[in-house]
């Protein structure tokens, strides 16, 4: 029977963030990237989604190994959750600042013994089982990254992984055409490309350009305090300010675990250079024109360092009226609400607060869409899958592969856990793996459903009624019901409704043992299920709204 290559989105497609891919051949399968993804706004209480890893578990034998592009949490961030429900250590390759990023997560998860780590550079090529996977340097908004040509039995894939053509990367490399096209040069089957900015023409613009803005604003804040809010693993966006600093003679202040944790990481490993005594502590003595405060919280995270000082709650640090405050991140989609909050509340205590609508304190680290045809046209696959993308932008990256000369009949929009198979001529689905959002509620991973997400959206809009129903031994209503509202009805209204609600239950329950649309009480479950229906009916009538019912019946 002929072995056919199958490739399987866990994550990533239809939607931005946790990123997983699986290739199988044989009894053989590789697993590219496992990210997680933050949650989107009506996700309420939960704090990861992941990757369904049931596929990978159940087939876990045959792994051979884990191969990594980057460090950014959607790519690397699911790995503790994976390595929990696997038996034997697992090959994790990835480059050294990649592979120090998971380090760091796995020793914290208490998992980094299931963990063998193996660092990998872009100039060679590591055999796992039948896949020969040779890295390429690419241009990202975080050094180290690379894309991946896969040699296969039935060909060659490429996996782009996040790029951009940046000519003047700051700290960073560019994407490196030449070994791509030298590891490529027997011809490409498939290949999987980062679809994020499918939307957007031209080319996506220099870090170069941030470099330049940062530079008039620091020259601009002269006797002002500097806050500067980024993504921590923006390691060329931190090396460009600690240059600035320097520069204007100021001294720099860390205030964000990550932050803190990614620096050291960085310098150790020599992705930072920082002059001695720059850094200080956040608590020291130094006058507000003569420091640089390098923050977290570009996506108004609750928790975060700087939505803590625009809610004047942080420890160490207010803002004062004159600050000048720098949003050098760009708003993952979700996100808009609590960025837009937190700017409003830095705007209200006088802070000078400069975002992206006003300067150019940020730019994508991947290619729009003049960068995409130049990878299909130097890659010229045979096959193309969209991935890294919500579905408008797989859609328009395939329509700008036709544009390249790719067959339409070539171009796969998948969908996470579809089965994509190549006998290495054609190509077809070739059915699904389960491949659903798992949620993750502190310690709780995966034990939260769509049922419960329905009940916490429904009690986020309508709030709940909770009723107390003492009964007897017969079975009899055996006092007065109980109601208590909360998010429901203001104070003012919630008397006379509730005890109009009391009412009409009290009336359902005592109708000679029998209860609504005529069915017999035998038992606790029944008079549950006629205060639920009673009270939703009744407040539905009056209000409008569907308040969560949460009936407890007791016998007493």
């Amino acid at each position: 029977m002929a072995k056919h290559l199958q490739i399987i989105p866990l994550g990533g497609l239809g939607e931005i963030g946790k990123n997983m891919t699986l290739l199988t051949y044989g009894r053989n399968q590789l697993i590219i990237d496992c990210g997680v993804m933050f949650p989107e706004s009506d996700m309420y209480g939960i704090d990861l989604v992941l990757p369904q890893f049931d596929h990978v578990v159940a087939n876990q034998e045959t792994l051979r190994g884990i191969v990594l592009t980057h460090g950014h949490q959607d790519h690397i961030g699911g790995l503790p959750y994976l390595l929990q429900r696997l038996g034997a250590p697992v090959p994790i390759y990835g480059t050294d600042l990649t592979l120090g990023m998971v380090e760091r997560q796995l020793e914290e998860a208490g998992v980094r013994n299931r963990a063998i780590l193996t660092i990998i550079n872009d100039e060679q090529t590591v055999q796992l089982g039948p896949f020969g996977v040779s890295p390429f340097a690419v241009a990202h908004s975080i050094p180290a990254s690379v894309g991946l040509v896969i040699d296969t039995p039935v060909g060659a894939i490429v996996h782009t992984g996040d790029y951009k053509l940046d000519e003047t990367p700051t700290g960073g490399r560019m994407t490196d055409f030449a070994r791509l096209r030298a590891l490529a040069s027997d011809g490409v089957l498939a290949m999987l490309g980062d679809s994020t900015n499918a939307d957007r023409p031209g080319c996506t613009p220099t870090e170069q350009l941030v470099a330049d803005t940062l530079d008039r604003l620091f020259a601009e804040a002269k006797g002002q305090r500097i806050i500067i809010a980024t993504f921590s693993s923006l390691l060329a966006r931190l090396q460009e300010v600690i240059r600035l600093a320097q520069k204007y003679g100021r001294r720099v202040a860390l205030t964000g675990r990550s932050l803190q944790q990614n620096i050291e990481l960085a310098r150790n490993l020599g992705y930072l250079t920082i002059p001695d005594g720059l850094l200080v502590d956040i608590g020291a003595s130094v006058p507000d024109e003569k420091l640089v405060i390098l923050s977290t919280g570009s996506q108004g995270e609750p928790r975060s360092a700087l939505n803590r000082m625009a809610r004047g709650e942080h420890k160490q640090i207010q803002v004062h009226e004159g600050d000048t405050i720098i949003i050098s991140g760009g708003t993952i989609p979700g996100n808009e609400e609590d960025v837009g909050r937190m700017l409003n509340n830095l705007f209200a205590r006088g802070a000078n607060v400069i975002y992206g609508s006003l300067a150019t304190v940020h730019v994508s680290g991947h290619g729009s869409r003049e960068d995409m045809r130049q990878m299909l046209q130097a890659v010229r696959p045979r096959f193309l899958i969209p991935v890294h993308g919500e579905i408008r932008h797989q859609h328009l990256h395939g329509r700008l592969a036709q544009e390249t000369g790719v067959a339409a009949a070539n171009i796969f929009l998948l969908q996470n856990g579809a089965v994509w198979a190549t006998d290495g001529q054609k190509a077809w689905l070739d059915g699904v793996v389960p491949a659903d959002d798992v949620y993750v509620d502190g310690s709780l991973i995966g034990e939260i459903g769509e049922l419960v997400m329905r009940d916490r959206e429904r009690l986020a809009q309508d709030g709940f009624v909770v009723v107390y129903v003492p009964i007897d031994k017969q079975h009899r209503l055996a006092g007065e019901p109980r109601i208590v509202s909360r998010g429901f009805l203001p104070m003012q209204r919630s008397t006379e409704i509730l005890q109009a609600a009391t009412a009409v239950l009290k009336r359902e329950l005592q109708q000679n043992g029998r209860g609504k649309q005529g069915r017999k009480q035998n038992g606790r479950r029944d008079h549950e299920t006629i205060a639920r229906e009673t009270l939703q009916a009744f407040f539905y009538h009056k209000t409008q709204s569907r308040p969560v019912i949460l009936s407890n019946v007791v016998l007493v």
